[in-house]
C-alpha cells in the first residue's frame, strides 16, 4: 500500500497580496479515481509571508448534488489549522473510505480576516470546480451562492477566462494499492490551465478505474531553462508567478511528495517567446539549449525509475504579433520539434503540434482549438491533444 494523490496542483508564487478573506467558505470539488480507506490533505502556505489560520477544514462526498458523509480534517489533533509563513505539511490521517468514481469536496472556512498570498489556480470548468461563499461556515455541508472569483481576487478581473483560485491546501492523497500508477503532467500554462489534463483524466479514469491518477504540475508562464523573467505587471508580482526554471523545479514538484511512474512533458514555448516579448534578449535560447534541458529532465525521471514522454511545442500565432516575432518564434519552435521527433532520449513523444495546427498556416493553431489568444488550447483543443496520448503506452 502507498499514499497517492487523487488531486494535486502546485501553489503559485505571485509575490503580492492576492485577497483578503473573512468569514468565508471555499469549496473544491473534484473526481477521485482511487480506492482506499484512508485519506490525508496537503496543507500549504508556501510563498506566503504571513500566517494563515484555517478555522475548519472538511472532506465530504458529493452524492446527488449534495455533500454527504462530512468529516473534519485535523492537524496534530486540532481541527483549527495554523500554517506559518512558507509552511507545508500533511494533515492527520483520516479513516474515510473512497472509491473510484466518487466526487470529493474539500471545504475550508476562514473565520478571521486573512491575507492570502499563496494560491493554486485553474481555468477549465470541465474538471475540478472551486466555489466561494459570500459569508458563513459551510464546512459541515450545505449549499451557498457562489461569489465570483473576481470579487475576491482582483487579478482575476483582467482574466477573460476567469480562473478559479483556492488556498490553504494543494492536494488530497489516498492510501491505496501499490499497483496504482501516478502520472504527472509537467509544463507551463498549457498544462496548468487544465484544459488538457481534464480531458486526459476523463480518458484515463474511464479506461482504468481505480488504477491511475493524474497530477497537474504546471505553472503558467514557466520556462524550461530560466527563472521567471521580469514583466511590467505589478498585479502578478512582475512575473514572479512564472516560477523558477523547469529544470530546477522538476525533481521537487514531480517527485517530492510521492512515487510518480510516468511524466508527460510540454514545455519550451515560453523559453522561445518571453525573451522577445519582454525584451530580455540576453535570455534567448537555441534548440540545442532546449534539447539539453529536456535531457536533464529525462535523466532525473529515469533516476527515479519513471518513464518520461515529451511533446512537440504548439504553434503560438497571433495576428497582433509583429511579423519578425513570428519568424523568430517559428525558426526555433520548428527546429526544436524536429529534434523531439528524431529522438532526444525520451521514452516516447506525442505530436501535439500536428494535432492542433492550422495546416494552411503552420505557425497558427486552428481557431476552434484555442481560447482566443492563439497560444492556449480551450476545452476542444485540450480534448484533441489528449487524444494524441497512447493510453496503453503510458499505462504499460
Amino acid at each position: 500500500m502507498k499514499w497517492v494523490s487523487s488531486f494535486r496542483y502546485l501553489p503559485i508564487n505571485y509575490g503580492v497580496s492576492l485577497a483578503k478573506v473573512e468569514n468565508q467558505t471555499q469549496r473544491v470539488v473534484f473526481e477521485n479515481n482511487l480506492n482506499g480507506e484512508k485519506i490525508r490533505l496537503r496543507f500549504s502556505n508556501r510563498y506566503s509571508g504571513k500566517t494563515l489560520t484555517l478555522q475548519s477544514v472538511s472532506v465530504g462526498t458529493v452524492i446527488n448534488n449534495q455533500i454527504q458523509n462530512v468529516q473534519l480534517i485535523s492537524r496534530n489533533g486540532s481541527t483549527i489549522v495554523t500554517l506559518e509563513p512558507g509552511e507545508e505539511c500533511w494533515s492527520d490521517e483520516l479513516y474515510y473510505p473512497v472509491e473510484a468514481g466518487n466526487k470529493l469536496a474539500v471545504s475550508v472556512y476562514v473565520k478571521d480576516c486573512q491575507d492570502i498570498e499563496s494560491i493554486c489556480i485553474l481555468w477549465s470548468k470541465e474538471g475540478a470546480i472551486v466555489t466561494n461563499s459570500e459569508s458563513g461556515d459551510f464546512t459541515q455541508g450545505g449549499d451557498f451562492a457562489d461569489l465570483p472569483a473576481e470579487e475576491i481576487y482582483p487579478m482575476v478581473k483582467a482574466d477573460v477566462n476567469k480562473g478559479m483560485c483556492f488556498y490553504g491546501f494543494t492536494g488530497l492523497q489516498v492510501y491505496t494499492k501499490d499497483t496504482v500508477k501516478a502520472i504527472a503532467a509537467f509544463g507551463d500554462s498549457i498544462t496548468h490551465m487544465s484544459y488538457v489534463t481534464n480531458a486526459l483524466s476523463k480518458r484515463l479514469f474511464r479506461e482504468y478505474p481505480g488504477q491511475v491518477t493524474l497530477l497537474n504540475c504546471g505553472i503558467g508562464g514557466n520556462r524550461l531553462l530560466h527563472d521567471a523573467t521580469y514583466v511590467d505587471m505589478p498585479a502578478i508580482g512582475n512575473g514572479s508567478c512564472f516560477g523558477i526554471a523547469g529544470i530546477t523545479r522538476f525533481e521537487k514538484d514531480v517527485f517530492g511528495e510521492e512515487q510518480v511512474d510516468v511524466v508527460l512533458v510540454l514545455e519550451g514555448i515560453n523559453d522561445i517567446m518571453h525573451p522577445i516579448q519582454f525584451d530580455h534578449l540576453d535570455e534567448m535560447v537555441t534548440s540545442e539549449d532546449l534539447e539539453k534541458g529536456y535531457q536533464t529532465l529525462i535523466e532525473i525521471a529515469h533516476r527515479h525509475g519513471a518513464k518520461i514522454y515529451g511533446a512537440t511545442i504548439l504553434p503560438c500565432g497571433n495576428k497582433d504579433y509583429p511579423e519578425i516575432w513570428m519568424e523568430q518564434f517559428e525558426a526555433l519552435r520548428l527546429d526544436t520539434n524536429s529534434r523531439i521527433r528524431k529522438g532526444i532520449g525520451y521514452d516516447g513523444y506525442f505530436d501535439y503540434s500536428l494535432a492542433v495546427q492550422d495546416d494552411n498556416r503552420l505557425e497558427y493553431m486552428q481557431e476552434r482549438y484555442h481560447i482566443g489568444d492563439g497560444l492556449h488550447p480551450n476545452d476542444a483543443g485540450g480534448q484533441e491533444i489528449a487524444e494524441q496520448i497512447d493510453l496503453k503506452k503510458i499505462m504499460e
